[in-house]
């Protein structure tokens, strides 16, 4: 469950810098946006691998 709620709130962030860079399109500083929201969606796919179990190996 802990799981999708990361996914889920990776793929939502992503999904809101992606349409902020499209409503700044105009402005030089739109690619920021874009990558941010690539990079989240991207890492969303990524399982995570401390502690979601008992054990939390730092």
């Amino acid at each position: 469950m802990l799981i999708w709620f990361s996914r889920l709130l990776r793929w939502g962030l992503g999904i809101f810098f992606l349409v902020l860079g499209y409503l700044f399109s105009n402005d030089d500083s739109a690619w920021a946006f874009f990558l941010f929201g690539v990079v989240f969606i991207i890492t969303g796919f990524l399982k995570p691998k401390r502690c979601l179990d008992d054990k939390c190996n730092i």
